[in-house]
């Protein structure tokens, strides 16, 4: 199987080299979830139009048409989870069909029903688990998952103590060991804590403080550590908990900072993740559990076809991808910001662009952006 060697320990879809061609997919699974995040993109666990659901032949035709078009790294996002009882069959199904088809899965998990015989089973397949991780206290992390003020409350219990397990689990198989990580798939590290900083808008409800807290477990771990800030779709669209800009700065600076000081670890802010910039406009689409083809998570107002009825090369010389390609950028971003123009940030599509749809692009032929905290003009 191709492999992609990382000094880092990143997402393994992240950090590429622009050729031209897609590299990645991001590919949705069925949203059956038993928790209740307020700040979901993808409202997982709501009422699903089953019948539109893709069968394992749209899944095995995604795989081929990649396999052809070069791709050697999928993600499957959590839009439901992997191994709630109803989807467990499809994602081993799907994992053993990834590593015949040569491919490398990022696989986001709340990690809740992971076993020690499941993460045997899951060790040797070129699978890297994302697991949900808002808070390492088990209490706080259930308050993260729950929804009591939704119209129809859900207050989730035992939660975050099961999650605490998983991580202990993963462990003790080597997910986290470095000397094996490299030695099966080149990768320095095969699991991560997943999270946004976040803070509820009366302050009750926060992980703002404990972000120092989970980077340093993530390092002396060899976790990744893999941190954002919330994307309003779905249910994060209206949710209390997105952190004020200049507070995210502040955390990211201190975050920063430990990195430096205490981890020889170097980099630059970014509005997209801690320690890289998200450079999946060059190499990247998204196709979501109905068959439906997206630029990336964060574009979902951009339709570029269903995979039941046309192709994964359609999709990729679509008008539509070319000027995302292309890096077609007008607006704060695009034309007065500094990191922008040197490449330092390519301009979340899910967070600093704007009237982002097929005719906009279309029409205007460009990305329209808003700019974000970290705005530094040019010169």
């Amino acid at each position: 199987m191709k492999k992609n060697v990382s000094a880092k320990a990143v997402q393994h879809g992240l950090e590429r080299k622009n050729t031209g061609n897609l590299q990645s997919l991001w590919i949705e699974f069925p949203g059956w979830c038993n928790l209740a995040c307020s700040y979901c993109y993808a409202c997982g666990g709501e009422k699903l139009r089953v019948e539109d659901l893709m069968t394992r032949d749209d899944y095995v035709k995604i795989l081929d048409e990649a396999k052809e078009m070069g791709v050697d790294s999928i993600g499957v996002p959590g839009a439901g989870e992997p191994f709630v009882p109803a989807n467990r069959e499809l994602t081993m199904w799907f994992l053993q069909q990834c590593a015949e088809h040569g491919m490398y899965v990022t696989l986001f998990t709340t990690g809740q029903f992971i076993t020690e015989d499941l993460a045997h089973e899951l060790y040797g397949l070129p699978v890297e688990l994302m697991l949900k991780g808002n808070s390492l206290d088990p209490s706080t992390q259930d308050k993260f998952v729950s929804s009591p003020k939704a119209e129809k409350p859900k207050v989730i219990h035992g939660y975050g103590a099961a999650r605490n397990r998983a991580i202990e689990i993963l462990m003790a198989a080597g997910f986290n060991n470095e000397v094996s990580c490299r030695k099966m798939w080149e990768r320095k590290s095969r699991m991560a804590l997943v999270t946004s900083i976040m803070t509820g808008a009366d302050g009750e409800l926060s992980n703002y403080n404990e972000m120092a807290q989970l980077l340093r477990f993530c390092r002396n771990n060899n976790v990744i550590f893999d941190c954002d800030s919330l994307l309003k779709r779905g249910r994060g669209a209206s949710c209390d908990l997105c952190e004020e800009d200049a507070r995210i700065k502040a955390k990211l600076t201190e975050l920063q900072n430990i990195d430096a000081t205490e981890y020889d670890t170097h980099w630059e802010l970014s509005q997209s993740y801690v320690g890289t910039v998200c450079d999946r406009y060059m190499h990247h689409m998204y196709i979501n559990q109905y068959g439906e083809i997206r630029p990336c998570i964060g574009a979902m107002d951009v339709n570029l076809g269903n995979i039941k009825n046309s192709s994964l090369p359609e999709a990729w010389n679509s008008v539509e991808m070319r000027v995302i390609r292309a890096r077609t950028y007008h607006g704060k971003c695009g034309d007065e910001c500094a990191n922008f123009a040197e490449g330092k940030c390519n301009s979340c599509l899910g967070r600093r662009a704007f009237d982002l749809t097929n005719d906009s692009l279309r029409e205007k032929g460009c990305v329209d952006t808003i700019g974000c905290w970290n705005f530094r003009p040019r010169e």
